[in-house]
């Protein structure tokens, strides 16, 4: 006697892409559909050099959900990381967190 084949739920394309913002090597990776149809995750990550501070992340990773439509508008994860990035690249905050990794700050 055969047994029903177990079902198991899809999981969800994953896609990753590497690219470069002022120096830093960085991935984006891309779920489409992830909690329910309609909406992405997307993620990114530091890759090179490790510990260099990012405007729209303090620890190198972002995860992010946003409406698979609004995702394809922005032209796709690299292009709207790259858009996010730029946007707050000039922050008091960011500039601060830079000079200080660029110092090499011992008291930080």
């Amino acid at each position: 006697m055969s047994k029903a084949p177990v079902k198991t739920k899809a999981r969800p394309r994953k896609s990753v892409e590497k690219f470069t913002w002022r120096g830093i090597e960085m991935s984006a990776t891309h779920s489409p559909n992830y909690i329910s149809a309609g909406w992405s995750h997307i993620e990114l990550r530091v890759v090179k050099p490790k510990g260099r501070p990012v405007p729209i992340t303090d620890t190198g990773y972002l995860s992010h959900f946003l409406d698979e439509a609004d995702l394809k508008a922005a032209g796709g994860p690299i292009t709207f990381f790259r858009a996010w990035l730029d946007r707050e690249a000039d922050s008091k905050t960011y500039c601060k967190a830079l000079a200080r990794w660029q110092q090499l700050d011992l008291f930080a």
